[in-house]
């Protein structure tokens, strides 16, 4: 059972880096209806550069590097001053292992800057996979399966206890104190943007104020957090896809401090971990009604809180976990000829597009 417990300047090249990294994925086309193609028809400004902050500038006690790909180990930090700010906070959370990074995730991070949030792309200790260290027989205690492994696996994630022997991670290198000591850099940095507001008396994340949203595991742990703490919005990519046993939810799946009513869902249909995923939605917001695919609906998708797609992923449908990164990661996720995601008006609506779905709406609840 869970145990509740300064302007950084971005050098030339990783800008034209980054600049690269847009123009190719411009050069790309996906197929579209005649309705995706009319809703792409809305301007879209330049695009945003990111402050890019390595974590140990924020606190030289965080240690961890990522083994593969440690030269993109950096948070990522979004304000588009074209926009009218929300008074809100926004922190993505990449996916398990490999290159998962905030750096592979810049398009939904930017679109959620441009609908006035702050956003945080965190960079967290990401090595060892919930799904393979919790998932069928590699997860035993004895000759029996441990229905706390995913919830003790998460919670030394984001607060750096020991409650884990799959994983080991320290205070400094958990998401709590990752996020803090991020905040606080950049309100003594950059005071007047209103950082700080974010950021308790005590130096804890004021969790009200703050929105967090992930993919694969990344939304396993944003899911985590809206069960322990009253946040503002949870928004779930491919996710969360933990499934100890098949076609079973594990017993950490559940709506606590925060209201079912602020979960929101986007998954793919062809996902090689579809089923746990289908099976943990439907036990946290089933009751807003049945998945609506995106492309063939328009937001707000008849009030459901749970959108999925069969849209082809740019790597196709049989490349290597390619549906299940196509709600979100840039080199997956499909886009049209402009390289505009065909995803974008359904991340829009998750994230809480006016006057769509905010979280300040009375939203009403719908039977199963």
């Amino acid at each position: 059972m869970l145990r509740i417990a300064r302007f950084t300047l971005v050098v030339a090249s990783i800008a034209l880096a980054f600049a690269g990294c847009r123009d190719a994925a411009r050069s790309l086309t996906a197929p579209s209806s005649d309705r995706l193609a009319m809703s792409r028809a809305l301007d879209q400004s330049a695009p945003l550069v990111p402050r890019i902050i390595a974590p140990r500038t924020t606190d030289p006690d965080i240690d961890y590097v990522p083994v593969l790909n440690p030269q993109v180990n950096h948070h990522y930090v979004w304000l588009d001053p074209s926009q009218k700010p929300r008074p809100k906070l926004l922190v993505f959370m990449p996916g398990a292992g490999g290159t998962a990074r905030p750096a592979s995730f810049l398009l939904v991070q930017e679109e959620a800057a441009r609908l006035g949030y702050r956003v945080i792309g965190l960079m967290y200790q990401n090595d060892a996979e919930v799904v393979v260290k919790c998932g069928g027989s590699a997860n035993t205690v004895g000759h029996s399966l441990d229905p706390d492994c995913s919830s003790n696996m998460r919670l030394e994630i984001l607060d750096g206890i020991d409650h884990s022997s799959a994983v080991t991670v320290t205070r400094a290198n958990s998401i709590e104190n990752r996020l803090a000591k991020l905040l606080a850099y950049l309100g003594d940095q950059f005071p007047d943007e209103g950082w700080s507001r974010f950021l308790e008396d005590d130096g804890t994340p004021r969790w009200s104020q703050i929105a967090f949203s992930g993919q694969s595991q990344g939304s396993g742990q944003a899911a985590l957090i809206g069960t322990l703490h009253h946040v503002d919005r949870v928004v779930m990519f491919s996710g969360p896809p933990d499934a100890r046993v098949p076609e079973e939810v594990d017993p950490w799946i559940s709506i606590g401090a925060t209201p079912a009513a602020k979960y929101f869902a986007l998954f793919h249909d062809r996902d090689h971990l579809v089923v746990g995923i289908r099976a943990n939605l439907t036990a946290l917001i089933g009751q807003f009604g049945d998945p609506v695919i995106a492309e063939l609906n328009d937001p707000p998708y008849g009030g459901t809180h749970i959108v999925y797609t069969d849209l082809r992923p740019t790597l196709g449908y049989d490349a290597p976990n390619a549906p299940h990164q196509s709600t979100a990661r840039d080199n997956n996720t499909p886009v049209d000829a402009n390289g505009t995601p065909l995803l974008r008006d359904a991340w829009r609506y998750l994230l809480g597009d006016e006057p769509r779905g905010g979280s300040e709406m009375t939203v009403t609840l719908l039977t199963p």
